[in-house]
């Protein structure tokens, strides 16, 4: 997931304003008004489908990712692995609770 913030035309509002755009997997999910808040997209139901199943396949691919790494990289991805490790889960929950605060 990505957010990004831009300054788009609001027809709510009738001006220029700035947005946040949210994209999954390079495909915009949601734009939503920072001023007036309006949103335009799918609704959180879908987002956090969409979300999960990124996520699954992204952890589904990780064990061969990790096993590249280590043979191209060997010993200097070690050091990383238990942080990448321990912060993977705080990370995912981060940003399903942005997710779920979106609105």
């Amino acid at each position: 997931m990505e957010k990004v913030d831009t300054v788009l035309y609001c027809v709510k509002c009738d001006e220029e304003t700035p947005h946040t755009i949210i994209y999954i997997e390079d495909e915009i999910q949601r734009i939503r008004c920072n001023k007036c808040n309006s949103v335009h997209g799918i609704n959180k139901k879908e987002l956090l489908e969409h979300y999960t199943v990124e996520t699954v396949e992204h952890i589904l691919k990780e064990p061969f990712k990790l096993s590249k790494q280590l043979k191209d990289k060997k010993l200097s991805i070690i050091n990383s692995l238990p942080k990448r490790l321990l912060t993977k889960p705080y990370r995912i929950i981060k940003e399903v609770k942005d997710i779920l605060d979106e609105e």
